[in-house]
């Protein structure tokens, strides 16, 4: 029997780029991730996540 090919895989680590710092500290989108967070206070995960 064959070996299933997912059992040879291993995982890839990427590194992130430091050129992305400073981005941090700059509130882009912020009015969506607001959105969203309200949206997870008040309606939250879908039960299949939750498991």
């Amino acid at each position: 029997m064959k070996r299933s090919e997912k059992s040879n895989l291993k995982p890839i680590i990427k590194k992130v780029d430091k050129r992305l710092d400073k981005y941090l500290t700059k509130g882009l989108f912020q009015d969506k991730v607001d959105k969203a967070n309200e949206m997870l206070r008040t309606v939250g995960l879908p039960k299949e996540i939750i498991k």
